[in-house]
């Protein structure tokens, strides 16, 4: 429902030409609201497009932040439309991730090491002032200045006890007082930053955004959830997934194979706590048996388990394990090397491993498969940060960059379908997009969930597009 603008004041801004400056602006590597504004009076394109209207940088800025679920909704809806148009691929996608710097800096990211530490060298300054002012060698202007030196240490202590009984109350292992959803994160190597983690997944016949997420955590359980995402909005009973090994989790392997969702996921390095002697021992090289549940080593000895189960933790994570061992590692001639442990050789297998060793042996299988991976979603990332800059993020908290990264992708589609159609091809389909809008049901109400209700910048009708 319409709401009337008060007597008072200017009238508000319509929500769909606030909108309109933004795409212009993000397709035009324009993302600052003061930039924005600047252009809004200069710029001979922005004068036709907003028809003289020159919103202020604060109103700019307010739309974008108070209203991130209508650039969600617009980047959902735009794909929606290039699935009916069949210009995405949804049988093969590529999920990947990368870091972009978050408004909080360094040294306003926390974790009890950095509490501890600061405390102690505040301790150690605020002890060594007293005994200054003990020893009683000082004059006057002296004592005031150490006095107020000892203030100021104390201030900073109850500051650092402030922040540690904040980490402590989040539950969390570090605390972001200026973004408190933004966190540590390696970029590569040892470089580390405070950042968001922006999940996206791309399809492999025009290399197209087809789903994303922002997030604060690593890739370890990103897989299922963006892969049951991409299933959604392509409208698909199965995928193909191609992923890199930081998405490899056999929990998460597991449950994308009961989703029929088909992984390609590169495998690590098996990790060896007791090194075995010689590569010719490693644990791949025992073969099991389904039928029997028991390993057979490469000197034709049977491990079999009790069947027990145990908890196996893995930082946070707990996963279930069987134990394999034999009696014949007592009298074996190769013992020395095969294993190191005293009580001999034992295998450990876990709940998931079905499903990893299907998901690795397709990668074996079909390395030629993999090997797309880094063509389909690669380059974006690199486009996005390297060619038009948006390395880093302008907004705090999860739901407003949510929102701005909508933008951002949006923009992204909508420059490769110029690409791929040109420009006539595109306003055609677009002519004949905004027609369907009023007379199909669904899509009109596609377009209703474009048009945010809460927007407080003015209402939206289907009379502008």
């Amino acid at each position: 429902m319409e709401k009337a603008p008060v007597e008072e004041g200017r009238p508000m801004y319509h929500p769909a030409d606030l909108f309109k400056l933004y795409v212009y602006g993000y397709l035009n590597r324009i993302r600052t609201s003061r930039l924005l504004a600047r252009e809004c009076q200069r710029n001979i394109e922005l004068l036709w497009l907003l028809k003289g209207l020159q919103p202020c940088f604060r109103t700019i800025a307010g739309f974008r932040s108070e209203n991130p679920q209508l650039f969600r909704n617009a980047f959902t809806h735009f794909v929606r439309q290039l699935n009916r148009k069949g210009l995405t691929g949804k049988t093969l996608v590529a999920l990947d991730s990368s870091k972009f710097r978050a408004v909080n800096s360094k040294k306003n990211n926390f974790n009890q090491k950095k509490i501890d530490r600061q405390l102690e060298y505040i301790d150690t300054k605020i002890q060594s002032y007293i005994e200054e002012l003990n020893a009683g060698d000082l004059d006057e202007a002296q004592q005031e200045a150490v006095g107020e030196k000892l203030k100021k240490q104390k201030a900073q202590r109850r500051k650092y006890k402030r922040i540690e009984k904040q980490l402590a109350a989040t539950g969390q292992d570090q605390v972001s007082t200026t973004d408190p959803d933004a966190r540590s994160m390696i970029l590569h190597g040892s470089v580390i930053e405070v950042a968001y983690n922006v999940q996206t997944v791309a399809d492999s016949a025009n290399k197209l955004v087809l789903e994303y997420e922002v997030t604060n955590q690593n890739d370890r359980k990103a897989l299922l959830p963006m892969a049951q995402k991409t299933k959604s909005i392509c409208d698909t009973e199965a995928v193909a997934v191609l992923a890199d090994k930081g998405y490899h989790n056999g929990e998460q392997l597991a449950a994308c194979q009961r989703e029929d969702i088909y992984t390609y996921v590169a495998y690590q390095e098996v990790p060896r706590s007791n090194p075995v002697p010689t590569p010719e021992f490693y644990g791949e090289r025992f073969r099991y048996n389904p039928k029997k549940d028991q390993y057979v080593c490469p000197q034709g000895h049977i491990l079999k388990t009790t069947g027990q189960w145990y908890n196996k933790k893995y930082e946070k994570s707990v996963t279930r394990v069987k134990h394999y061992k034999t009696t014949a590692c007592n009298n074996c001639e190769v013992r020395h090397l095969c294993t190191r442990n005293p009580n001999g050789r034992v295998i450990e297998r876990s709940v998931h491993a079905e499903a990893v060793e299907r998901n690795n042996r397709r990668v074996r299988e079909n390395s030629s498969v993999y090997t797309l991976r880094q063509q389909i979603i690669e380059h974006i990332f690199g486009t996005i940060k390297r060619q038009w800059g948006y390395d880093h993020i302008l907004l705090k908290g999860l739901r407003k960059n949510e929102g701005e990264f909508g933008l951002i992708y949006l923009i992204y589609n909508f420059r490769r379908v110029i690409n791929i159609l040109g420009l006539p091809k595109l306003k055609k389909w677009l002519t004949r997009l905004l027609f369907s809008i009023f007379t199909d049901r669904a899509l009109r109400n596609c377009w209703q969930q474009l048009n945010y209700p809460g927007c407080r910048f003015g209402p939206i009708n289907a009379q502008v597009a």
